[in-house]
């Protein structure tokens, strides 16, 4: 066997580890953790596992802590070929969400009819630290209920608990798709970068180890 067949041997055996290995295993890929907003100290969440929402306007964005998220509806079936309307509401502490404050107060004052802030997109995540595990986009929403309520541990408000001004929120949307960001993750495969054999004869595709050296 001369030099140059050995060498067609050697990264035909290589093509072929790697071409095994992506076929049977694979690595998963770290991605960047999601910015999530922080909550108020007193706040206990079990599991560290808490809600922050991403609200998109037309003008901005805002990202704030959320201390109650519920999904009232949108997953089960409106007709044989349609799903319910998506539906959800947000409970947070009464803060800085200027863009927010304004979808509210014209959803109000606009009750049919366009304003700027009608049909924003809203992107909340469940998350421990920078971990995300569910994510739930909706797209087209507007505010369509909105009150603000003092909450407080019956009268221990009065004798050391405090009380708690919240801003309570109902949105409707007519987008919404689900994420899964753990089996994105487990979903990754890294593939090899090999030389494919018709490539073997190009001298210029070795590496310099491969190359025969003149004498």
């Amino acid at each position: 066997m001369n030099h140059k067949n050995a060498i067609t041997m050697t990264m035909l055996s290589v093509i072929a580890v790697f071409a095994i290995a992506s076929f049977v295993g694979f690595k998963i890929v770290d991605t960047d953790a999601a910015t999530m907003a922080v909550q108020p100290e007193k706040f206990v969440f079990v599991e560290k596992v808490s809600t922050t929402a991403l609200f998109e306007f037309k003008d901005g964005t805002e990202s704030m802590p959320i201390q109650q998220f519920t999904q009232t509806s949108g997953f089960g079936s409106k007709s044989s070929h349609s799903r319910q309307t998506p539906t959800f509401t947000l409970e947070k502490i009464v803060g800085s969400t200027p863009y927010l404050y304004a979808a509210a107060d014209e959803a109000y004052a606009n009750v049919s009819g366009e304003y700027p802030t009608k049909d924003f997109t809203v992107t909340v995540f469940e998350a421990a630290g920078g971990d995300v595990y569910r994510s739930f986009e909706y797209k087209n929403c507007l505010v369509t209920n909105y009150v603000v309520a003092t909450r407080s541990d019956n009268e221990e408000g009065y004798t050391g608990k405090g009380f708690a001004v919240v801003d309570q929120f109902t949105f409707e949307c007519r987008g919404y798709e689900p994420h899964n960001p753990m089996m994105d993750k487990m979903n990754i495969v890294e593939t090899a970068k090999t030389i494919s054999s018709s490539d073997l004869n190009k001298k210029n595709q070795w590496r310099e180890q491969f190359i025969p050296k003149t004498p």
